[in-house]
């Protein structure tokens, strides 16, 4: 049986968006035993420790004293905006209860004190023991800033201590080889290897990948590290002092990455084939996610230099910003349809940059635009897809094919991404100057976070990727996709909380 295709922001529909085979545990009619609701509690040990961080999230209203609302908005709301429960079924409150727990406890494993948060804490993943930049951004803003503070420092104190002389930072850092654990029977050899050539030979406790190397340019890298400090230096005392003592070097990676930008539009205009998150797609130009992260690290380091009592470095700044934004608008956003382009001069949807730039850049009733357009042209049972049009095969890196799976980013639903766009819709449900249409993206808030509840638990873990209609992560020959993505789990976790917060859900 086919599964009923999933509806945003409709409650009920939303039920039964599986097929016969993976429904959720307990339908809209049924009420579950006290029994079966004892099974998804947290073990004793466990829920301390959750409830301690949610305590911690919820009472921090912010120890600043001075902050800018136009920056925090898009992360910090108010309590009493848009106040009231939304109706939820027992099935549903459940899944989502589930998850969050889930997703408290598997976070905490992410970190590996010393180094940092790691995309995945199973020793067998491809990502274990290895801080990715651009994994580190998106995980410490939606979760980690609030929750985890030094988990945060240790991370960007790792990628930068490693940064070059020219202001490069490494897009990875590992304990282990990436790239041994990608051929078939040698896994076992990564971290043997590692200490070998490493440790005993190089004399190094890890390894720093940089642009370029590993078959990726990753030259979204410094945005990536620069959005991370500057959310650090906004969240928390922490942050501000990791940004203080690391100001020069912060500046430094800006400087080194600005050298990339057209000094006519002030966009940056890529050098390489794959150059952003979506690397295994060989494109280039200018990139909107990439110019819409850039615009984003330029409004938060002017602040940080103002802060700072860098006064001129935070005017140059806000004006870079200027410029880059008035493009990206210009350029990258199709104001007709509502949707951020994947790069200059084509009309390929970009849901990732979408969402960001709903988020980061444009006003709520621009964003509800952006909102209908991805509903209509990127939703799947699964969440939203990355592309349309898809890229076609050409454009794709060779060791995606040889491994047989071509639609990594091209064709399967990350969830991190929709669990993001959660954040957009908590925007406009509160700060949309229309009563009815905050109310309406309050529910679908809501609902989002639901749906995709129900689908890690019913998948068993928030999966790097799924089957954009099955709601089932792909395993292939060569290929298993990680069980707990830590992106997909702190998007979903860091929305679940301000949900929580807001008290939109119990």
């Amino acid at each position: 049986m086919n599964p009923e295709k999933y509806i945003p922001g409709d409650i009920n529909k939303n039920q039964d968006q599986a097929g016969d085979q993976e429904k959720p545990a307990y339908s809209e009619s049924q009420k579950p035993e006290s029994a079966e609701i004892d099974k998804i509690q947290p073990e004793p040990d466990d829920e301390k420790q959750i409830e301690s961080i949610r305590e911690r999230i919820f009472r921090d209203d912010g120890k600043r004293g001075k902050r800018e609302i136009s920056l925090i908005e898009a992360r910090r709301y108010p309590k009493n905006v848009n106040p009231g429960q939304v109706p939820v079924n027992e099935g549903q409150k459940i899944a989502i209860s589930q998850a969050a727990n889930d997703a408290e406890k598997n976070l905490r494993q992410n970190y590996l004190p010393g180094l940092g948060i790691m995309p995945s804490a199973n020793p067998k993943d491809n990502f274990y023991k290895q801080v990715w930049t651009r994994d580190l951004s998106q995980g410490s803003g939606s979760y980690f800033d609030r929750a985890n503070p030094q988990a945060v420092k240790d991370s960007l104190e790792t990628v930068f201590s490693h940064q070059r002389a020219d202001g490069a930072l490494p897009f990875r850092v590992e304990q282990e080889y990436m790239l041994v654990k990608l051929f078939p029977g040698l896994r076992s050899l990564a971290r043997p290897a590692f200490v070998v050539i490493e440790e005993w030979i190089r004399r190094r406790k890890e390894r720093p990948v940089y642009e370029g190397q590993d078959f990726s340019s990753s030259e979204d890298t410094i945005p990536a590290a620069l959005i991370s400090a500057g959310e650090f230096f906004l969240t928390s005392q922490e942050g501000q002092n990791f940004g203080q003592e690391n100001y020069e070097k912060i500046k430094k990676a800006a400087e080194f990455f600005g050298q990339r930008a057209d000094q006519e539009d002030g966009l940056i205009e890529v050098r390489a084939k794959n150059p952003d998150w979506a690397d295994s797609i060989i494109r280039g130009g200018k990139i909107g996610t990439i110019n819409i992260w850039w615009a984003r690290s330029l409004r938060l380091l002017s602040f940080m230099a103002q802060e700072l009592g860098f006064k001129e470095d935070a005017a140059q700044y806000r004006g870079q910003f200027e410029t880059v934004k008035k493009s990206i608008i210009e350029k990258l956003y199709n104001q007709e349809e509502g949707y951020f382009r994947a790069s200059a001069g084509e009309d390929r949807i970009d849901a990732a940059a979408s969402v960001f730039g709903a988020l980061y850049l444009l006003e709520p009733t621009e964003a509800v635009k952006v909102e209908e357009t991805l509903k209509q042209r990127l939703m799947t049972n699964s969440g939203l897809k990355n592309f349309d049009p898809p890229y076609p095969s050409e454009q794709i890196m060779w060791p995606h094919k040889l491994i047989n799976l071509p639609g990594y980013h091209n064709e399967y639903v990350w969830p991190w991404v929709t669990c993001q766009n959660i954040e957009v819709k908590i925007k406009i449900a509160t700060s949309h100057p229309d009563e009815a249409v905050r109310g309406q993206y309050k529910e679908e808030a809501v609902a989002d976070l639901a749906n995709m509840a129900q689908m890690f638990n019913e998948a068993g873990g928030a999966y790097e990727i799924f089957d954009p209609e099955t709601r089932r992560p792909p395993n292939k020959r060569f290929y298993h996709p990680p069980q707990n993505l830590m992106g997909g789990l702190a998007a979903d976790e860091g929305a679940y909380l301000r949900i929580k917060e807001l008290g939109w859900i119990e």
